[in-house]
């Protein structure tokens, strides 16, 4: 088969604010570069998953072996970025008099640290109102020093100009955006990974490769989205079941975790698509993990709008490592969507929306869907999805 015709809008705009620093041991050029960026007195924000590990712990010894000084630790933060913790963590960094901070973990930590930099940044203590703008751009200003410490292959917030927040009391997940809010460096050290666990390892992963493979079949993609996205499919299809077999494997989870950032800048200037938008509902309403909710969706948002853009999921089959030639380019969608449905058996994540107490009455689906139908990534899906197309999709997602 000839390789398809591909087109993108006449015009786009590309953002890539972090700088991005790459090493197994990367967490010993903390002190160096933080002292770059003005920051002396540093609060930590993790979790207590990642503190009981000692995967923390590595990057605070890292940290007391600098000439930065060791102000605090948060370390409550918990699945999603709650306006609660945000607004909490602020006041703690005040509290400890702290001038810039690192962060460690996955996206949940990265996304509240984002916000938490925002208040302390303008001087604010509720982070609710700005959620509430959703989009943060006027008037926005560079914040406080900010380093973050990845520690899942997967979400791609060390990279993004965006955060989602958990709204508790209208259980709704809100995309909020500000020019400033990922960190001044993305430090991506592979070692921090080692410990991850295999499941947490996969669905991660494939939110990875949802942000890439969105990026690419979306309305607006762009040559350098489909650039990134396209070799960061590659990456994870060729790293992923290596990591499964061999967690210790540093080398592989050093290219897990370098396909998860080039996919998060591919998605942030290039949006994703139905996936997202259905799987935000499901984290909201039903507590799944935003990556396995992506997983689950994933194949069943392909089937539907592969035939809108049949081109572009023949990419993706490529990418995934499919023998395109012999194929039409219908056959060759389909094959990438059972290339992602192999994917996934390979790491283990079998799982379905009845795992997690969906229902199958459409009567009770509705607060899911009245959630997804309102979400900001909706409208960037290739083929038009309405109330009744949502409704159908969580239904074969059982």
């Amino acid at each position: 088969m000839k390789y398809p015709e591909i087109s993108f809008e006449p015009f786009f705009t590309w953002s890539n604010r972090p700088r991005v620093l790459y090493k197994a041991g990367a967490r010993e050029e903390l002190g160096f570069e933080m002292e770059k960026l003005g920051g002396t007195k540093v609060v930590l924000y993790t979790d207590k998953g990642l503190v009981e590990a000692g995967v923390a712990g590595m990057v605070i010894e890292a940290i007391k072996s600098s000439q930065l000084e060791l102000v605090g630790v948060y370390d409550k933060i918990v699945q999603d970025a709650r306006i609660d913790l945000i607004n909490d963590g602020a006041a703690f960094y005040r509290k400890c008099g702290a001038d810039c901070m690192v962060v460690v973990g996955g996206g949940s930590v990265m996304d509240t640290a984002k916000a938490v930099n925002i208040l302390i940044g303008d001087g604010l203590d509720d982070f609710m109102p700005l959620a509430e703008q959703v989009g943060l751009f006027d008037g926005a200003k560079h914040l406080p020093p900010h380093i973050a410490f990845p520690t899942t292959a997967g979400t791609g917030a060390e990279v993004t100009y965006a955060m989602v927040v958990l709204d508790e009391k209208a259980r709704a997940k809100i995309a909020v955006a500000h020019p400033y809010c990922n960190p001044d460096i993305a430090m991506l050290d592979p070692e921090l990974m080692l410990k991850l666990p295999p499941k947490i390892t996969a669905f991660t992963a494939m939110d990875a490769m949802t942000h890439a493979i969105e990026s690419v079949t979306c309305i607006c993609p762009n040559p350098i989205s489909d650039g990134l996205g396209l070799h960061a499919v590659r990456l994870i299809t060729k790293y992923l079941p290596e990591v499964m077999k061999d967690p210790a494997n540093v080398e592989a989870r050093g290219y897990l975790m370098v396909a998860s950032t080039m996919a998060g800048m591919a998605f942030i200037n290039s949006f994703t698509g139905g996936v997202h938008a259905t799987a935000h509902s499901l984290g909201a309403l039903y507590g799944i993990p935003h990556g396995l909710a992506n997983s689950i969706m994933l194949p069943h948002l392909m089937t539907y709008n592969l035939e809108e853009n049949p081109a572009r999921f023949v990419l993706i089959a490529d990418a995934m490592g499919v023998n395109v030639d012999p194929l039409s380019a219908e056959e060759a969608a389909r094959a990438a969507v059972q290339a992602v449905r192999d994917l996934q058996k390979a790491a283990g994540l079998t799982q379905t929306l009845k795992d997690f107490g969906v229902p199958d009455d459409p009567e009770a689906l509705q607060p899911l869907i009245d959630l997804a139908m309102g979400d900001s990534q909706l409208p960037y899906n290739p083929r038009c999805l309405e109330e009744d197309d949502v409704c159908k999709l969580y239904l074969k997602a059982r």
